[in-house]
């Protein structure tokens, strides 16, 4: 292509030339991707084409330009593919959900441009956070900023779903998911707590991360909002599992923590059978009442899984529906529009996207959120050369993205528990998607390297990665 400088000179072997001049092609499949789902509306309704058309044109500007400069900078290009064929997907699928299922809110290219907004200013922010980081006062601003979110929840939440969540806040007439906030205030509380400029001692780590787990799962069960903790519920045993020496006590810890989980959904099993007569003859007493509606839940979002037609009027209806969509889905997508699925905008944003445009793109997507994990992981290892507190950054958005796709994605499928959380990239809600995006952007600026740097004695070193857009 024209508008890629050559680099075949700066290498030595024709293999890894060959393989520099073809990475280009993650660009060129993303527009083709995007031109493709052009099409797709079209055949399904040219009106919608038309309203598609008016976001293609930034699309495929940000797609070329962006994907040039990283391109010339040496990022990880399968990683900006998986970014940018999940973003048009989800472009896509929002405008086909106006036309048939009529959700409350409406596709807004406004709402985009203001997570663009917020991606550059998070990459400003993290390039002047990163010196902060490496002081031991960062692991206790995080933690108190995770609890302040749940306590303003606690205080001024609502609940716009009536599902007796409190994780939203209003403001100026629009409603902001503050949870989301806290996926960010644990990414920057790992880098914090395992930064290569201050030491903790096994044992410290493991207090202070506790009390970290702790305060978000007491913050959790106070809003009544148990999706979003199992992000970091994974986020933490794998942080200690890998970035962790190896050693009897974190075994002993981890062993601890996931037997605590497994006593506790089975005791939630059994307090729901002891509870339930009482519960219906409402001679629940004040402690039985306080606990009664997350037994409930755990017990209700585990059985549904089991047996679907359990409830299926009630908490099953949503699962209902959905396993009926995706049998109606075919590989290229129902022609007639399975139109009965609720909340086809965000938690059922995956089911919504095969049921209209098929399982072949369906698979396609799933194996773009495995791009990122694979490309994320691959990144945080190599950065472990310059910077722990970049490759632990990177490993706890990877793990955030690809763990919430893979919990929904199968949720809203019944393999699984169904969290009701959105899903990355497709689903509508605004306040993720802008955390969505400035994660994806720092992965990407994270990616890029520039070439070695000779010093005056000779000795060859590699600059670290994510430097230049802040040069």
């Amino acid at each position: 292509m024209l508008f890629f400088k050559s680099k075949t000179d700066e290498f030595e072997s024709a293999e890894a030339a060959e393989a520099v001049d073809h990475s280009d092609r993650y660009v060129v499949t993303s527009i083709l991707l995007e031109v493709l789902y052009a099409g797709i509306l079209f055949l399904k309704e040219p009106s919608l084409a038309l309203t598609y058309v008016y976001a293609l044109i930034p699309m495929l500007l940000i797609t070329a330009v962006f994907g040039t400069y990283l391109y010339n900078r040496d990022a990880d290009m399968k990683l900006f593919g998986a970014i940018t064929k999940l973003s048009a997907s989800g472009i896509a699928l929002q405008i086909l959900v106006d036309s048939v299922y009529h959700p409350p809110t409406t596709f807004s290219l406004v709402k985009y441009g203001i997570s663009f907004v917020f991606l550059f200013f998070f990459l400003v922010f993290y390039n002047l956070l990163k010196k902060l980081l490496n002081h031991p006062f960062m692991v206790w601003l995080t933690l108190a900023a995770s609890a302040a979110v749940y306590i303003v929840l606690a205080v001024y939440g609502v609940d716009p779903n009536g599902y007796g969540t409190t994780a939203w806040i209003r403001i100026a007439g629009y409603t902001v998911q503050l949870t989301d906030l806290t996926k960010i205030c644990a990414v920057l509380f790992y880098a914090a707590l395992f930064s290569s400029k201050h030491e903790y001692t096994d044992a410290g780590i493991l207090k202070i991360s506790s009390l970290f787990f702790f305060v978000n799962l007491l913050g959790s069960l106070w809003i009544k909002e148990i999706g979003s903790f199992f992000i970091l519920y994974f986020l933490h045993l794998s942080i200690l599992l890998i970035f962790m020496d190896h050693n009897k006590t974190k075994r002993i810890y981890i062993l601890a923590i996931l037997g605590a989980s497994v006593l506790a959904v089975g005791s939630a099993f059994v307090l729901y059978k002891w509870m339930l007569p009482a519960y219906n003859a409402g001679t629940l007493n004040s402690l039985q009442a306080m606990i009664w509606p997350y037994i409930k839940k755990i017990y209700t979002r585990f059985s549904i899984t089991a047996n679907i037609n359990m409830d299926p009027y009630g908490a099953g209806y949503q699962l209902l529906q959905a396993k009926k969509a995706l049998w109606m889905s075919g590989l290229f997508g129902n022609t007639v529009n399975f139109n009965a699925l609720p909340i086809a905008e965000s938690d059922m944003a995956y089911v919504a996207f095969v049921s209209n445009f098929g399982f072949i793109l369906g698979f396609y997507l799933i194996l773009q959120f495995l791009r990122i994990l694979l490309s994320g992981s691959e990144l945080s290892r190599s950065l472990l050369r310059f910077e722990r507190q970049d490759s632990l950054v990177v490993y706890g958005i990877t793990v955030v993205i690809f763990l919430q796709a893979m919990m929904v994605i199968l949720g809203s499928c019944n393999v699984i528990p169904f969290a009701g959380l959105p899903i990355p990239f497709l689903s509508r809600g605004n306040t993720y998607q802008s955390i969505v995006f400035a994660f994806s952007g720092l992965l990407l600026q994270l990616s890029m390297h520039k070439n070695p740097v000779v010093e005056e004695g000779g000795d060859v070193h590699d600059e670290p990665p994510g430097q230049q857009l802040a040069g």
